[in-house]
């Protein structure tokens, strides 16, 4: 049944003709199954993945036609789905439309000089909203947008212009859960100060990480510990646990023979789990760990012997069932997978070592048996996890997590918070903090690469199997080998005298990387945003994790927009640049005459003359990148005229073209066009941008010659090849996905 749901990872889309022909598979496997029970067996593996790519593609479906296909305004009548989440220029949350079920991503707003929106959970509101269909960056690397919105159902994003309470209200079970999770998130506000332990304390209460800075966030990815700052298994399993043994105590101080000791601590650790998971609520990873509880405890509430393998595939098909779409989430595989590779290693295995060495085996053996999988989402593997692992685990599970657990409950049901409770948190917290920050300097002996080979995984797995499985496999080492030889990635580079140039989906924005044999230089580095997020971070860097590029030779900032230069100060953190050119006077001036020859590529700057005064877009550095069979011509945002004086200059013709400032009206004039008489137009916008680029009259400028138009914002990640001959791919085109079917 994995298998069968798992197809929907690389389908590209959903066709009715196959839920059609699934159907009448399915019928006929059940017909055959019945009238010939004693061939049941045979055929059940068919039957189980047949039926569980069917229910996975009915589960698309719904999705795909609940999805909003064009942007509209709309006046809606919604309720408020999740805590909402606040940030110094907006307000965001999830609603769901009361009319017809559908959820969207919203975002209020910050209006200038006021307070952001109160909102009260349990009303109803109409509200103004203009709505665009869900949609995201496309890049093969990174976080892929589109993809979470549409595995956590979000029917369309949309801005709030304006909103009102109507009066009614919604008493549902999430609402008053959520509401629940609001009056807790003030209790913290009030008594965690400090912002950084608010953040964590949030985050570990009430499931609410959007109150880490970047630098947070940064320090738990380089450190491989962002899984201990999320509720998921591990939380909940320790607070079942937690639950367990209190249902133990509570028997030994009340014994009734009418409720057996076990069936006594199956619910207390049920209930202690299901209170912590609304904690959360009820986000995805504590459903799932919540369904692999219930699964374990009927097991037991059955006394129905079983082993570890019995408990992991029931919860594994009950998760599926319940949600099938489980499977695009990372986590989702890191969680079975994880228990999977401990179950094999140790099931069985009689330990007589201490319980440190134990837990030391166990992250030493997660690490190696999750290597695969952690390069394949996250392209890198922490090597010094177990050791981080062995110190933050125990402070986190056996002291905060339970001590602010004790705290929540206190305040909950009996409205005290014991303020001996709360400085003891504020001081784990602390502790945990500097640990953190001190680990964080190691964060360089970490592993960086990408697979992008699917014989790079079969080696993978097979190296880390042949290491973790039971002693009695002779001759290790070899696992090692395999491991080694998996981890080599060979780059195809350019041959002498060609380019390669890499026009990253960046939304409305532009950054382009240009590879030559032994050299590499980018061309803007797109935007950064009041809240931390940036490209560099978001883009940039996964995609020169992937090509293996350590070093950047040149660094072109065309002019001084955030769209085009805000990342450059988070891109020069992370990676060393030779040369930074540009219009700023820390930068080299990128003017007229300026040109230099790499791997036998020459490059040139035709613009701007001089940078006083210092002119915005038209002061934008183009640069015109040329073999002695190719030439790009890349224009940042100048406007017509500058495209006048350009028009005049010699060898201004270029076989691609980038459409000068993202399609606007106010450039690509068609005498420039005539004059640089490109074979190819390749322009770089975000899909629904608010400045409608490309126009239309652009687009029909490059139709009229009969000039082929392609854009990021349709294309994603576009790959311009000079080598063996002109040729371009859109990444969209090459890697079909059924959340990116109603993408146009």
């Amino acid at each position: 049944m994995l298998l069968g749901v798992a197809q929907i990872l690389w389908l590209p889309s959903v066709k009715l003709m196959w839920i059609y022909g699934l159907i009448l598979i399915l019928t006929l496997l059940a017909f055959f199954g019945i009238k010939f029970k004693r061939q049941f067996k045979r055929m059940a593996p068919l039957t189980f993945f047949t039926f569980g790519l069917l229910y996975a593609l009915l589960f698309c479906q719904h999705q795909l036609n609940q999805q909003l296909k064009q942007p509209t305004q709309a006046n809606l009548s919604i309720k408020i789905n999740s805590l909402p989440k606040y940030s110094a220029t907006k307000t965001s949350f999830i609603a769901q439309d009361i009319n017809n079920d559908k959820r969207y991503l919203l975002s209020w707003y910050k209006q200038e000089n006021q307070p952001p929106p109160k909102l009260a959970l349990e009303h109803t509101y109409q509200a103004l909203v203009n709505l665009k269909p869900p949609h995201g960056t496309v890049n093969g690397v990174g976080f892929d947008r589109e993809k979470w919105l549409f595995r956590h159902g979000i029917d369309g994003i949309g801005s709030i212009k304006s909103m009102q309470p109507t009066g009614s209200t919604q008493h549902s079970p999430l609402t008053l859960i959520n509401q629940w999770r609001s009056s807790l998130s003030t209790l913290i506000n009030k008594h965690f100060e400090p912002p950084r332990i608010n953040a964590l304390i949030h985050a570990l209460s009430i499931g609410d990480k959007s109150h880490f800075d970047q630098r947070d966030r940064q320090a738990f990815q380089n450190t491989g510990t962002a899984h201990l700052i999320a509720i998921s298994g591990l939380h909940i399993g320790m607070v079942a646990l937690l639950g367990w043994y209190l249902g133990g105590l509570a028997f030994k101080l009340y014994p009734y023979q009418s409720l057996p000791k076990p069936v006594l601590q199956v619910i207390t650790g049920l209930l202690f789990a299901l209170f912590y998971a609304c904690l959360a609520g009820l986000a995805v990873s504590t459903q799932r760990a919540v369904i692999m509880l219930l699964v374990m405890g009927c097991f037991k509430l059955a006394r129905r012997p079983a082993y570890a393998w019995d408990i992991w595939s029931t919860s594994l098909f009950w998760v599926l069932m319940v949600d099938p779409l489980n499977v695009l989430d990372g986590g989702f595989w890191l969680s079975f997978i994880a228990v999977a590779v401990l179950i094999l290693s140790f099931n069985g295995q009689k330990n007589q070592s201490s319980q440190a060495v134990n837990f030391f085996k166990m992250q030493s053996t997660l690490l190696i048996g999750m290597l695969p999988l952690s390069l394949a989402i996250f392209s890198r593997l922490n090597l010094i996890a177990p050791a981080i692992n062995l110190v933050m685990i125990p402070l986190m599970t056996f002291l905060l997590v339970p001590t602010l657990l004790l705290l929540l409950l206190l305040s909950s049901f009996f409205n005290i918070v014991p303020e001996v409770l709360v400085m003891l948190i504020q001081w784990i917290s602390q502790l945990f903090i500097h640990i953190l920050d001190w680990f964080n300097h190691f964060s360089s002996l970490a592993l960086n690469t990408s697979i992008n080979h699917w014989w790079q995984y079969v080696m993978l797995i097979i190296g880390s199997l042949w290491l973790i499985i039971p002693a009695v496999i002779p001759q290790r080492f070899w696992g090692l080998l395999l491991i080694i030889l998996g981890l080599y990635t060979p780059i195809s580079k350019p041959p002498h005298g060609h380019f390669e140039a890499n026009f990253l989906d960046v939304g409305q924005g532009l950054s382009i990387l240009i590879v030559t044999q032994n050299h590499h230089l980018i061309y803007d580095v797109g935007a950064a945003y009041d809240s931390g997020f940036n490209m560099a971070d978001a883009v940039l860097i996964p995609y020169l994790q992937q090509q293996q590029i350590n070093q950047i030779d040149a660094l072109v900032l065309s002019h001084q927009d955030n769209d085009h230069s805000g990342a450059a100060s988070q891109l020069q953190k992370q990676i060393q640049i030779t040369t930074l050119w540009g219009t700023e006077t820390s930068h080299q001036a990128c003017l007229t005459g300026h040109n230099w020859t790499w791997d036998g590529v020459k490059f040139s700057f035709l613009s701007p003359n001089n940078l006083t005064p210092y002119l915005k877009n038209n002061s934008s550095c183009v640069l015109k990148v040329q073999t002695e069979n190719t030439s790009l011509l890349l224009t940042g945002d100048i406007e017509e005229p500058v495209e006048y004086r350009l028009s005049k200059t010699p060898h201004i013709e270029a076989d691609v073209l980038l459409v000068p400032h993202h399609g606007s009206k106010t450039s690509s004039s068609l005498g420039f066009i005539n004059t640089v008489n490109p074979l190819l137009a390749i322009n770089s916008s975000g899909k629904y941008n608010p400045f409608n680029h490309p126009a239309d009259e652009v687009i029909n400028r490059f139709n009229q010659l009969n000039i082929p138009f392609i854009d990021t914002q349709s294309s994603g990640l576009i790959k311009l090849h000079s080598f063996p001959m002109l040729s371009f791919q859109g990444i969209r085109q090459l890697q079909h996905r059924i959340w990116r079917q109603n993408k146009k």
